[in-house]
């Protein structure tokens, strides 16, 4: 790993656990689902987007995330803890994805500003 996807992977690591707690109030930084019986939108993403991330299929996954945003906080915790697992994956598995820090970072600040945080100071 090179110094840049060092700072990278620092970068998103601190901007999961900023938003976690700033919009959640929670140090915990993971998906939890809802108690009710019915899945929510959030909850069915939440499992197709840990399939995907198995299966190598990244970018499909990405798709998925935004084409399903919904503006509800269960979605923003969905987000904001998917890229933290993908942030999580060794540097081999993401080239083998054909995935990068640099697109974890892009998409974390992406899929934050399309469900309303404003993340300006964030924008490369």
């Amino acid at each position: 790993m090179g110094f840049h996807d060092d700072w990278i992977m620092r970068q998103i690591e601190m901007m999961t656990r900023f938003f976690s707690q700033i919009i959640f109030q929670n140090d915990k930084i993971g998906y939890e689902f809802e108690t009710s019986e019915m899945l929510t939108v959030a909850d069915q993403t939440h499992l197709d987007l840990q399939k995907l991330v198995i299966e190598g299929r990244i970018c499909e996954a990405e798709n998925l995330l935004f084409n399903n945003a919904e503006m509800t906080d269960k979605y923003l915790e969905l987000a904001i803890d998917f890229y933290r697992q993908l942030n999580e994956l060794s540097d081999e598995r993401l080239i083998s994805c054909n995935f990068s820090r640099e697109e974890i970072y892009e998409g974390l600040v992406d899929i934050l500003e399309k469900l309303g945080v404003p993340v300006e100071q964030f924008k490369r």
